[in-house]
């Protein structure tokens, strides 16, 4: 009984050492892949700001600057849905120190347009002297989103292409990805747009706009992918 006791003792502790036997340890390639695109914004968002004046002595009022630019506004086929209000304020301002201050009302839009040139037709149907400010606000494209994805889709497939000829080089094979994690990288440079300005008298915004030149930094875009592949 003693021996039998001992034999199921050795056994047990021989089939332990067995399964404590780590497995041939899986080789491994890690690769990183890149792909990237620049695009032209084809979503700009201007804000548009526009106040009361003076014309000979007497005030032009918000509600005819507001006529003025909805006729231009729809005059450049902008919709409802990409013309919005978006603030109203009272400004308390004189041309003169010795003016009575006086209250002039101003009021901010933001106008979604696809090109520069648009908001420049926009801009060309309005009286400049009604035009308090012009900028950019933000600015994007229609397909960002699916743009995103494609990019994704080409920096796995460059991770894997550099993990295969990089193993052909040494006779081994490529296997299943093990591990994957991605990066992005989205640039919105500023872009520069000339009527991009700040202007309380007409002559200065006249001046600026007569040599109207529209220039945009493109949106780039660039997506990283780290992938772990198994070898053969």
């Amino acid at each position: 009984m003693k021996h039998l006791i001992t034999s199921i003792v050795f056994i047990c502790t021989i089939g332990a050492a067995f399964a404590q036997v780590p497995g041939p340890v899986q080789k491994r390639i890690s690769v990183t892949g890149t792909a990237e695109m620049e695009v032209v914004p084809d979503e700009i968002y201007f804000r548009v700001v526009i106040k009361e004046y003076l014309k000979d002595k007497n005030k032009v009022v918000i509600e005819k600057l507001e006529k003025e630019l909805n006729q231009a506004v729809t005059a450049a086929g902008i919709t409802k849905e990409d013309f919005m209000v978006e603030q109203v304020n009272g400004l308390s301002w004189s041309r003169k120190k010795k003016d009575g201050a006086e209250l002039y009302n101003s009021k901010s839009y933001i106008i979604k347009v696809s090109t520069p040139g648009k908001m420049d037709e926009i801009l060309d149907k309005v009286n400049a002297e009604s035009i308090y400010s012009v900028e950019i606000r933000n600015y994007s494209h229609s397909k960002i989103t699916e743009y995103k994805k494609q990019l994704k889709i080409e920096a796995i497939k460059a991770a894997k292409a550099k993990a295969t000829y990089l193993l052909e080089a040494i006779d081994e094979k490529i296997g299943g990805a093990v591990e994957i994690s991605e990066y992005d990288n989205i640039s919105y440079n500023q872009p520069v747009y000339s009527n991009q300005v700040n202007v309380r008298n007409s002559m200065s915004y006249q001046e600026s706009y007569a040599d109207s030149d529209i220039g945009f930094q493109k949106i780039k875009l660039q997506f990283q992918v780290n992938a772990t592949f198994a070898i053969q």
